[in-house]
């Protein structure tokens, strides 16, 4: 049984590979902006607005139509704090027209890091409901659990080694922790903000 299981996962990713031009295996560096507007005066009347706007770096990596990608966001938090926003996917990245347009899915887990400043004496991580949790107290693996899961939907080109990517992330009700509960897992598509991301990458190899 596991060895008819390694056999189709090799066929799902042999065949993908076998249909495009692209090369099996590649590691990308990226950089962009992503906006989000202040109110609900209208989507895209508030793009012209620089405050709405962040801008940060990605790192990528596809093998086949499997994609792993993180984020890092400068971002302002609740209180003002400087911080750093870092979600981690998965997904795939498979062909929508030919090797000219690819489809881009993910899912992942996020974590909120606020500096410490004038305001804040310490360290600490923003979890969900917006609440601190100190560095000193609380790990890595424990934020992670109790902050926001994000969903991604986007497409992408390239040119060379040069590619573009538009992409829709956006933050659901839901943690690590309400998705392992399987009455509460539904949270994940109970979506609460949404964030317009445009970024070029750069294939390193």
């Amino acid at each position: 049984m596991k060895k008819r299981a390694l056999v189709i996962l090799a066929i799902c990713l042999i065949v993908p590979f076998s249909l495009s031009a692209r090369s099996f295996y590649d590691v990308s560096l990226g950089f962009g902006g992503a906006y989000s507007p202040s109110d609900d005066s209208g989507y895209f009347s508030q793009m012209s607005n620089g405050e709405n706007w962040k801008f940060g770096g990605e790192l990528l990596v596809r093998m086949s139509f499997l994609q792993a990608q993180v984020f890092v966001f400068p971002s302002q938090c609740s209180d003002e704090g400087q911080g750093a926003l870092l979600i981690g996917m998965a997904g795939i990245n498979t062909p929508l027209v030919g090797d000219l347009l690819h489809l881009e899915l993910g899912f992942g887990a996020s974590i909120m890091y606020v500096l410490s400043g004038e305001d804040n004496r310490t360290s600490y991580y923003e979890l969900a409901d917006k609440s601190p949790a100190s560095t000193s107290s609380t790990g890595v693996f424990e934020a992670t659990m109790q902050s926001p899961v994000y969903l991604m939907a986007g497409v992408a080109t390239e040119l060379g080694s040069v590619g573009f990517h538009v992409r829709y992330l956006m933050e659901s009700a839901a943690t690590l922790e309400t998705v392992a509960d399987s009455q509460s897992w539904w949270k994940m598509f109970q979506l609460k903000d949404s964030t317009l991301s445009l970024a070029l990458s750069l294939k390193m190899f």
